[in-house]
């Protein structure tokens, strides 16, 4: 679908995604999901008139490939995703059950690009 796009963006087809482009745009978490990626490769598409769109082409906070989360992090996102899942998706439930406030549970999870 991402590999559609430029070709949406500039109506002639003649515009591509480089395999290292779709790499670093599968990395990110994309909490606007497919309107934010829709918008940032209509924006890179635009800014080329022919040729291949490559990682330098995005805009700036999405050229290079997120950084590794810390293992500390890793093991709170899968704590957070595992006590939600639990309480079949209400979050007053899984924070009680977690020991946390409804509020630092919202907070994580938006932190941790859990949506």
């Amino acid at each position: 679908m991402a590999q559609r796009m430029p070709a949406d963006a500039s109506g002639t087809g003649g515009t591509r995604l480089t395999a290292d482009t779709l790499r670093v745009l599968a990395a990110h978490p994309w909490p606007g999901n497919l309107a934010e990626l829709r918008r940032v490769i209509h924006a890179a598409a635009g800014a080329r008139s022919a040729g291949d769109i490559i990682a330098s082409d995005l805009p700036t906070p999405y050229r290079n490939l997120p950084a590794p989360a810390s293992p500390f992090r890793q093991a709170e996102r899968e704590i957070i995703v595992a006590g939600v899942e639990a309480a079949g998706g209400n979050k007053l439930r899984a924070a009680r059950a977690l020991g946390v406030g409804r509020s630092t549970l919202h907070n994580r999870m938006r932190a941790l690009h859990i949506y």
